[in-house]
């Protein structure tokens, strides 16, 4: 039986492809369902630099990219996907107010690192090492335009090696941050088997 038209189980299949634009459409679908999940947990949260918005965006983003990556080959249908995207929102939340505990817990300790001018920095600052990074970067963006003929994905490497958040990107580029938060992924996993 072929899926509907616009429906999730047609979605998953091209997310599943490594179509970032299929993301868009079931975020559409589940972000308002999961915000509400994660604003009933987040009702004693006293720690607003994080909104029920960014763990969303974070547990989401993540299943997206282990869809695209086939580490979640049984999902084929709405009530699959909606349970894992439930599982994985709550478990983002729980890790969220862990992580607020070691906060509290490790209040008042001050970590300093020292850095020294090591002969490895310096080394870095040759017209050779220039180059050799020069030579590196153009592969790795090359590794990129194989994957993604159409640039963008090499257009939100450089943008994000310059150190433009991803809300900036996404503006930049008028995508949404969940889209450039999966590319992101996508470029370091492309990225990490070049190693």
């Amino acid at each position: 039986m072929k899926p509907e038209q616009g429906s999730v189980s047609q979605w998953l299949e091209k997310l599943k492809l490594g179509q970032p634009q299929a993301a868009d459409e079931i975020w559409k679908r589940y972000y308002s369902k999961l915000l509400a999940i994660v604003s009933k947990q987040l009702v004693g949260n006293f720690y607003r630099a994080v909104e029920g918005e960014d763990l969303v965006q974070s547990s989401f983003g993540n299943v997206c990219l282990a869809v695209i990556e086939g580490k979640y080959p049984q999902v084929d249908n709405r009530v699959e996907l909606w349970s894992i995207l439930y599982t994985a929102t709550i478990n983002r939340v729980r890790q969220h107010f862990r992580e607020l505990a070691t906060k509290k817990r490790n209040n008042g300790r001050k970590f300093q690192v020292a850095f020294d001018a090591s002969p490895a920095l310096v080394e870095l600052k040759t017209p050779q090492a220039e180059a050799e990074m020069s030579d590196l970067l153009e592969y790795l963006l090359s590794k990129l335009d194989v994957e993604d003929p159409s640039g963008e994905l090499r257009q939100i490497a450089i943008l994000h090696l310059e150190d433009h958040s991803a809300s900036a990107i996404a503006k930049t580029l008028r995508r949404r941050k969940t889209t450039i938060l999966i590319s992101l992924r996508l470029i370091r996993s492309l990225w990490k088997d070049c190693e």
